[in-house]
């Protein structure tokens, strides 16, 4: 799956992209890709090309939105164990610009967070078009029926509590990854 040149001039672009025939995988030159000339549609079809880029080679990028050291860290390592890139942030405000600027498959996010809560932050990454199809899935302490009822009207696309079992967080990730079309 690759997309040819034609793709991105019908978009106003003008890209630099080779198929590589041995690894079946479409490169792009990042350094020539220059935004500012190619505008938010530009913008649109990078982020889609990154994507496909990724799902070719069958790795997601995990964005995780996490203030607690402990657990930042334990769920970093068993992440990456599994086969993940994970790309950490520290608090709200980092994770929107994060999203915006890594593209990452899936957000993991915390509710209670510094700067800028999870749930304003995931409202903001919902109403960005590069950012609103990325799936969030929530991660809190707070177990009631309410607090996930305001997690998926704040735009969280799944909800997890702590302390966290693995097992049952990759199988919401895998199945956001499915739904998405990245696995």
């Amino acid at each position: 799956m690759g997309f040819a040149k034609s793709d991105f001039r019908k978009r106003g672009a003008d890209l630099p992209v080779n198929l590589d025939a041995r690894q079946r995988v479409p490169t792009i030159s990042p350094l020539a890709i220059n935004l500012e000339r190619v505008g938010k549609a530009g913008k649109l079809v990078a982020a889609e090309v990154t994507r496909r880029i990724r799902k070719g080679t069958n790795m997601a990028k995990i964005l995780l939105v996490e203030d607690n050291e402990m657990n930042r860290d334990m769920l970093l390592r068993r992440l990456e164990r599994k086969g993940y890139t994970v790309v950490i942030a520290l608090d709200g405000a980092e994770g929107v610009a994060k999203a915006r600027a890594e593209l990452p498959d899936v957000i993991l996010m915390d509710m209670s967070l510094p700067v800028l809560d999870g749930w304003e932050a995931t409202r903001q990454l919902k109403t960005d078009p590069a950012t609103k199809g990325i799936p969030i899935i929530a991660l809190t302490a707070h177990a009631m029926a309410e607090d996930e009822q305001k997690a998926r009207e704040a735009g969280c696309d799944d909800f997890d509590t702590k302390p966290i079992e693995l097992e049952r967080l990759l199988g919401k990730i895998q199945t956001q990854l499915q739904n998405q079309g990245n696995v």
